[in-house]
């Protein structure tokens, strides 16, 4: 099936090697010989020996019954051209697969070397191979001036789209130490992607990973929003351009009738940062969901949000993706109209990443 426009898809993924990686880190862990992720903990704070691209120490694929992420350096660029003429794929959006933990990584002056290191993989090898591919740059996060830096550096000269930054690992995003990175990105007109993840193994210990995937990631986009809002980041960068990925959606307008009723009982106190009802800001245009082909309410969610906002993602290669069907699944809903599913599919992650 072929669709009357080109997709984009808001968040794919490359795998990044290892061994490539290694070439670009600069200072002296370039010149560790061990294996650089090593220094990355797994979902069970294991430290060693490295860590499978799915930072869990549980067999995601089942198996291979679930699929997987393919033979060591799967996808090459090639492979992901190919996958993306299946479903009508005009430009694709990357995130990273094993460095989607970047954000446990404690020592800081290796987060800064191994998110700059990624961040000139990807321009060297991804976005100088073909238009279509597209990206978000790792920030050093709790690095707040050097991550202002990269920010410029991969926005200005290596022509990245936007930032991403985990929901995971790097505490509460709306911290005010982090507003001078978002008043930056807001002058560059960079979009901050917030990638859901594995919230619920901070706090609780779930047993299987169908129970910390199952809640994980909604409930962290769920924290970060949240906190984003009560302490003024959308009412200081009201041009700031946020999304919130690898969750759906259709937990979002029990949020905001949830943050609003609090608001309205302590908000004049505990969050004067906030001027209005939160729901406002998450209104307001600038805020982007991430809309899963099988939610029911995504109708509902357009009709609360006063706008379409939803975005496509494929996930592909990750073990639970279904593209290219997850494409054809939008597209063929009888409960949206061509608009509604041209916005999902296509002009609302071009209009988050600014066509970029």
């Amino acid at each position: 099936m072929k669709l009357p426009f080109g997709v984009v898809d808001s968040d794919g993924h490359i795998n990044e090697p290892e061994d490539e990686l290694r070439h670009y880190i600069e200072g002296p862990y370039g010149d560790m010989k061990q294996r650089i992720h090593r220094f990355i903990p797994n979902a069970d704070g294991v430290i060693g020996g490295g860590i499978v691209a799915t930072h869990s120490s549980f067999d995601t694929t089942l198996g291979g019954r679930l699929g997987a992420l393919g033979p060591e350096g799967f996808p090459t660029q090639d492979d992901w051209l190919r996958v993306a003429d299946d479903g009508s794929m005009e430009t694709i959006y990357l995130f990273p697969t094993t460095l989607l933990a970047y954000s446990s990584i404690t020592d800081n002056d290796y987060l800064v070397a191994i998110s700059k290191a990624y961040n000139n993989y990807v321009h060297d090898k991804w976005l100088k191979y073909s238009p279509r591919f597209k990206s978000v740059a790792l920030m050093p996060f709790p690095e707040v001036e050097e991550s202002i830096k990269e920010m410029r550096r991969c926005v200005n000269e290596l022509g990245f789209s936007g930032v991403f930054v985990a929901a995971v690992g790097f505490g509460l995003l709306g911290d005010k130490k982090y507003h001078r990175f978002y008043e930056e990105a807001e002058k560059l007109g960079a979009a901050v992607a917030v990638h859901g993840g594995h919230a619920t193994a901070e706090y609780m210990r779930y047993t299987k990973f169908i129970q910390r995937h199952t809640i994980g990631f909604p409930v962290s986009n769920m924290m970060q929003m949240m906190h984003m809002t009560y302490e003024g980041v959308f009412e200081n960068f009201p041009n700031l351009r946020v999304g919130y990925l690898e969750a759906g959606c259709t937990w979002v307008p029990y949020m905001l009738d949830r943050m609003d009723e609090e608001w309205e009982k302590r908000g004049w106190f505990e969050a004067p940062g906030c001027k209005k009802l939160p729901s406002e800001y998450i209104k307001s245009g600038n805020v982007f969901i991430h809309a899963e082909p099988g939610e029911k309410l995504i109708p509902q969610v357009i009709e609360f949000m006063g706008s379409n906002r939803l975005m496509y993602a494929s996930d592909w290669p990750h073990w639970d993706n279904e593209y290219p069907e997850s494409v054809f699944h939008i597209w063929q809903r009888e409960d949206l109209t061509k608009e509604q599913k041209q916005g999902i599919l296509r002009d609302n992650a071009l209009e988050f990443y600014n066509g970029k």
